[in-house]
């Protein structure tokens, strides 16, 4: 019996796969302890920028896109992804993970990762055949991402009042929801790459800063989630809404 070998396709998974080696070997990765703190000083800058400019940010997705502006050029663009033809960069938004049930009801705001985990053509995972490693199919997101990952969580309270109770149990919601994936990626890739939160909370006001406070001293004791607290100190008792009255002042 001839055995039937497509050496085209047998060049192109081998490079790939042992480009997986290679990366695996070396632990090459921007999912480190330096990276989220390079993150958190960015969180701090946008909340210096955010004290000195009060209507910079206006909705949480205002706080998003500004993260995302400070932090996109920290990280490698225009990398090669797992396939090497293929370019991409480090940090993404909304991206869909799969739950403990295999469902993708697990997305964070913002993501940082290492792109030569991002595969476009076909899943990172393959099953190993005579002519080389086989790739499995890509799922319903038509992309796949592997290894370790920093997930960032953001949250915005625009009220006069500031932060309450009821905000609290959504920010402990996100708390969870980055402990659980935190589990199933560090589980599937057998603890071999790390994965980070990151919570952060910016307050129009500085309202309830006592209650966060309260919040984040509950969850001290979650190892790599870190949780930031920023303030635009606006105080609504020293605005009118009546434009003229400094007039009168002067008459």
């Amino acid at each position: 019996m001839c055995l039937y070998v497509n050496k085209k396709f047998f060049a192109k998974a081998r490079v790939n796969f042992y480009k997986f080696i290679k990366n695996y070997l070396m632990n090459t990765t921007n999912v480190t302890v330096e990276s989220v703190n390079l993150i958190l000083q960015k969180l701090q800058e946008l909340q210096v920028t955010y004290n000195q400019n009060k209507a910079l940010i206006l909705t949480e997705d205002d706080l998003k896109c500004q993260l995302f502006r400070l932090i996109y050029d920290l990280f490698p663009r225009n990398s090669e992804t797992f396939n090497p033809e293929i370019t991409g960069c480090s940090v993404h938004s909304e991206i869909k993970f799969f739950d403990e049930l295999g469902k993708l009801t697990l997305r964070p705001d913002l993501i940082v990762i290492d792109p030569g985990n991002i595969s476009i053509f076909h899943s990172t995972e393959f099953t190993m055949k005579r002519s080389g490693p086989e790739y499995n199919r890509l799922g319903s997101i038509n992309f796949t991402i592997a290894g370790g990952a920093i997930l960032i969580e953001l949250k915005f309270c625009r009220n006069r009042s500031g932060i309450n109770q009821t905000d609290i149990i959504d920010y402990q919601s996100d708390i969870d929801k980055i402990q659980r994936l935190k589990s199933i990626i560090e589980s599937n890739n057998f603890g071999q790459e790390k994965v980070y939160g990151i919570f952060a909370a910016f307050n129009k006001t500085n309202n309830g800063e006592a209650i966060f406070e309260d919040f984040k001293s509950r969850n001290s004791d979650r190892e790599d989630i870190h949780i930031f607290y920023g303030s635009g100190n606006v105080d609504f008792s020293t605005n009118s809404r009546r434009p003229y009255d400094f007039i009168d002042e002067e008459l």
